[in-house]
């Protein structure tokens, strides 16, 4: 006989115990199976609460939210697919290192294995991308001292009937707890320290190539280090570098077929990689067999990216500062002229190409980039947008470039990137066409957000990046939709492009059709690989 009052009590000790591990945003799919603990959310102060109605749009933008506050995040599913549909969050959350909570809501324990309806077997659902797992029948002891809070957390509640069961008392978590430290780092650096400044110490011809920076003391810390190691770099749109203009001196900007197979047989002997695991191609041409090139990574994560090479999985922050402080001291000289002389040839190649093929889907990246406010969050895209953003996009200062780049994929983007938006700003999501249909109810989260969002789809009818690697039209998944009628049915701002313009400015969050020249297209990448692949 299941006691009065315990899927409440259990629900309100949930609470306590998320508030206490730092959470304070809750993103929720409310449903009959958890409708216990939505009944006692509603009646608790301290979160900032989100509902949604699909819960793999919810995943995401949870995803989404946790990596601009830096902090866990909540989200709550009721039973059966429900919950399955958070894998893919969770999953980007793994690969990224983001502290993604996954509450789902689940029958007991007894209907497991008997096809009951709604009743699958949560348990283990996420066990390859979740750091802990705790399954608990209410009314037992939910405990989480296990997790490392740096990676995904499986909570797995079962509600008995009947689920609404007693009194529910008003809670302000906020006066009734303190607000909990969040430790982004590890202790112990040293082992990590003196690896990276032997690896430097032996290189002669270096290249560092830096991926996704977390935050802005990440970014100024990774920018001294390069200035004083005097090491030419290569850097992604994500990691807040590739504007720098302290760096201007030492960055390769002619887009990543600089650092291409060519190159590394012959002029890179040692390959830095710093932050995230890269987008640029040579992230995948240094796991060839025969590619002998030495290979250093440095994250936070303890994903390599790669079969080889020295993986060092430490806190970027305490490690810089060491090795800055060390080669402060030193002579440092890493002279590569033939690689920097090809480079200026390649930007002068990319320059005027923006100008004689305007229409060009990387021109108009280009011209894009010119037009969006140095303030705005920007969120681009998988597949094509984010290689063609790092390299067309403009080197003036921008102070956010953000991209799922986990596991590459295309779902839930649009989501993710609303969840990242703050109250009264504004931020472009910049996605191709498939991306965003892999995305349509995103836009229900703008109900509650006070942003401004503008969705830029760039249309090219199909998924192009496949266009150039298979000859077969399988693989482009062409069509003829265009998304006018998506933009009214979210009461969203309308416009299609065929050009850029000068200046664009909008009072509502809008959609933004644009249309690349596949002509003009076709014509700018013959000719940009036409000079890359000449000896």
């Amino acid at each position: 006989m299941k006691k009065s009052g315990v899927n409440y009590q259990s629900s309100e000790n949930l609470l306590r115990q998320l508030y206490s591990l730092g959470v304070r945003d809750i993103v929720f799919c409310a449903g009959a199976r958890n409708s216990p603990l939505m009944m006692v959310l509603e009646k608790t102060e301290g979160f900032r609460k989100m509902s949604f109605f699909e819960e793999r749009s919810a995943g995401f933008f949870a995803l989404g939210r946790a990596r601009r506050e830096r902090r866990p995040v909540a989200v709550i599913t009721t039973s059966g697919t429900a919950a399955a549909e958070l894998l893919p969050s969770i999953i980007e959350a793994f690969h990224t290192g983001v502290p993604l909570i996954a509450v789902t809501a689940d029958r007991p324990r007894r209907l497991r294995g008997t096809g009951a309806p709604q009743a699958i077997d949560q348990t283990g659902l996420y066990k390859n991308f979740v750091s802990c797992e705790i399954d608990v029948e209410a009314g037992e002891h939910i405990a989480m001292q296990a997790w490392d809070r740096k990676l995904p957390l499986h909570i797995n509640i079962c509600f008995d009937e009947p689920l609404l069961d007693g009194e529910i008392k008003k809670l302000d978590l906020s006066k009734e707890l303190a607000a909990a430290p969040y430790d982004h780092g590890t202790k112990d650096m040293r082992s990590a320290v003196e690896s990276l400044i032997n690896f430097i110490q032996d290189a002669k011809t270096p290249v560092a190539v830096v991926g996704t920076l977390d935050s802005e003391e990440e970014r100024a810390l990774v920018e001294e280090f390069l200035i004083v190691t005097k090491m030419p770099a290569y850097f992604e749109s994500t990691s807040g570098l590739r504007e720098s203009s302290a760096l201007a001196g030492q960055a390769l900007r002619a887009g990543d077929r600089i650092l291409s197979w060519g190159l590394l047989k012959g002029k890179i002997d040692s390959v830095l990689r710093i932050g995230g695991v890269p987008t640029v191609r040579i992230w995948r041409d240094l796991d060839e067999p025969t590619c002998k090139t030495k290979v250093f990574s440095m994250s936070a994560l303890p994903l390599a990216g790669l079969s080889r090479g020295t993986h060092v999985a430490a806190d970027l922050s305490t490690v810089l500062k060491f090795a800055t402080g060390h080669f402060k001291k030193s002579q440092l000289i890493f002279d590569s002229p033939a690689l920097f002389s090809r480079d200026k040839e390649g930007q002068r190649i990319l320059r005027n190409l923006f100008k004689k093929e305007p229409t060009a889907e990387p021109s108009m990246v280009a011209a894009l980039s010119s037009i969006i406010s140095k303030d705005a969050l920007v969120y681009v895209g998988n597949s094509l947008p984010i290689r063609e953003w790092d390299l067309a996009a403009n080197h003036e200062n921008r102070q956010w470039v953000q991209a799922n780049r986990g596991v590459n994929g295309i779902d839930g983007q649009l989501s993710t990137f609303l969840g990242m938006l703050k109250p009264k700003s504004e931020g472009f999501a910049i996605v191709g066409d498939l991306t965003a249909m892999y995305d349509l109810t995103a836009p229900w989260a703008l109900k509650d957000l006070g942003a401004k969002a503008n969705f830029i789809i760039i249309n090219n009818r199909g998924g192009q990046i496949f266009s150039r690697i298979f000859k077969s039209s399988l693989f482009e998944n062409a069509h003829q939709v265009d998304f006018s009628g998506w933009a009214k049915m979210w009461k969203l701002g309308y416009e299609a492009w065929g050009s850029i313009p000068a200046k664009w400015s909008h009072d509502q969050s809008t959609v933004i059709e644009i249309f690349p020249d596949p002509e003009a297209t076709k014509r700018f990448w013959d000719s940009h690989d036409e000079f890359w692949n000449a000896p």
